[in-house]
């Protein structure tokens, strides 16, 4: 099982980076986390955030936020489109979910077929 993720929101901040002081730098990235497996892939509803500074190209960790950041990135997540959640399956799902109703199928034909031919005497 891999696990993904997709960004759903980008946005260029004009605060100061807290490592090297330059303006307009910061770059707030919200991503979705998506679950990938042979037979379906599941969009969860976990929404990860990452800040880097383009200038010094250091991911900032929220331990590091000012306070301003803070607000800046509290305004940009309540305004983020909760994308939609929910699974998706795979070709290989369809083909098995449709050999098994195929099977089902015959097994019951079959079963039918044997009661026709049986005599009572």
């Amino acid at each position: 099982m891999s696990v993904n993720a997709t960004l759903i929101k980008e946005a260029e901040l004009s605060n100061n980076c807290p490592e090297c002081y330059s303006n307009d730098s910061l770059r707030l990235q919200f991503y979705q986390k998506h679950l990938e497996n042979l037979l379906y892939t599941k969009a969860t509803s976990t929404i990860t955030e990452s800040l880097k500074c383009s200038k010094c190209k250091t991911t900032i960790y929220p331990v590091r936020y000012t306070e301003d950041i803070e607000r800046v990135r509290d305004f940009y997540f309540k305004t983020l489109e909760r994308p939609a959640t929910g699974i998706k399956l795979r070709l290989l799902s369809w083909i098995l979910l449709l050999a098994v109703i195929i099977a089902g199928a015959g097994i019951y034909w079959y079963l039918q077929q044997q009661n026709l031919f049986t005599t009572d005497f």
